[in-house]
């Protein structure tokens, strides 16, 4: 059985080696595939991250929720692997980490109770909900304490059938993958 460190790899060499088109064609059928979902359509409160390059683009989709005049919100990195979403708007200040990522630095904290649905990151995942995530344990955390619907996006190489990697006991399950179709 593969470790996750090298499934992290490959999964990011794979990401890399999509063809723009590829890229492209893929991210317009997984934002079509999410905002059709009776959740997003019903959800008010839903978090997500910004994205980086190597990463499907969330840019839309945050566009496509505020524009439904849904709340979004963005996590911020606390100390012990810990996070806290706060409401994005166009009045959020953004700061970039130490991880290169951006983050609010202000706005409103949203309580994990209060979320319809949460769009998770990672790189790799399986067809009955399982992932493989960047490896600090942030989302694993996190996910417990909300009962939103947990979907994923997946490029045809971030997906698999079954787990080729050990599902440990604090792994908590997506309710939905959403996959784009192969070329």
């Amino acid at each position: 059985m593969a470790t996750k460190a090298n499934l992290r790899q490959q999964t990011i060499q794979a990401l890399k080696q999509l063809s723009p088109l590829e890229r492209e064609m893929g991210a317009q059928s997984l934002y079509e595939q999410l905002v059709a979902l009776p959740e997003w359509q019903q959800a008010t409160t839903i978090a997500t991250t910004i994205s980086t390059d190597l990463e499907l683009s969330t840019a839309p989709i945050i566009a496509a929720a505020q524009q439904a005049g849904k709340t979004v919100a963005v996590p911020q990195t606390l100390p012990a692997r810990q996070m806290a979403f706060h409401t994005l708007t166009a009045d959020t200040q953004l700061v970039k980490t130490a991880f290169g990522l951006m983050e609010p630095a202000d706005g409103e904290i949203i309580s994990p109770a209060d979320f319809d649905l949460i769009v998770v990151p990672g790189l790799l995942y399986a067809q009955s909900g399982e992932r493989v995530g960047f490896g600090g344990g942030y989302y694993d955390r996190y996910l417990p304490r909300t009962m939103g619907t947990k979907v994923a996006l997946a490029f045809p190489v971030q997906w698999v059938s079954v787990p080729t990697w050990s599902v440990d006991p604090f792994d908590v399950i997506l309710d939905r993958v959403l996959v784009a179709p192969t070329k």
